[in-house]
Formats: C-alpha cells, structure tokens, sequence
C-alpha cells in the first residue's frame, strides 16, 4: 500500500489488511484500517460489511449493527426488505431505545 498501489488494487489492499488484522484478533489495527479504507472508498460495501465485524468483535455492537442495516437496505433488492426500508432505517441507530 506504501508502495503506490492505487484505484481497485489499493480498495481491495483495504479491505485484505483490515480483514486480516480482525481474523488475527488485532482488532484496533483493523478498526484503523477500515476507518482508513471507508474514507477513501466510501461506496464500497464490503469494507463497511467487514468493518462491521470488527466493531462486534470490539463489543461496539450498536455502531456494528447500524452499518449493517444500511449497507442491506441501501444493497438488497429483495421485495420484503424494500417494502419495510425506511422502518429499518428509522430503527438501524435505535436499537436500544423503547418506543
């Protein structure tokens, strides 16, 4: 990544490292990289969906679910999904708040 890597090489380096840094346990250096990765490739899902993972293993389980919830409404084309979108939404950072 020093090195010059760049457009999907670099994206895909990202995502490789963070993901890797969390299957080892090193769950702050992912955070970092994932954080790094999300600024530059903000569009893609997959960095989200991963950072996601290492925020659960970081016990940050509200900010865990709440990239997931977006990243499926914003992705899914699935008709049941679609039809309750904007509730999900509404409920992605409410999880632990009574109504």
């Amino acid at each position: 990544m020093s090195l010059g890597l760049t457009g999907k090489d670099l994206e895909e380096a990202f995502l490789g490292l963070g993901s890797t840094y969390r299957a080892l346990g090193e769950y702050e250096d992912s955070k970092r990289v994932f954080q790094k990765g999300i600024a530059l490739f903000p569009d893609n899902k997959a960095i989200q969906v991963f950072y996601s993972m290492t925020l659960y293993n970081l016990k940050e389980y509200s900010a865990a679910m709440e990239i997931l919830l977006s990243c499926l409404t914003e992705t899914t084309v699935d008709a049941d999904i679609i039809n309750f979108k904007k509730a999900i939404t509404f409920y992605s950072d409410k999880l632990n708040e009574r109504f």
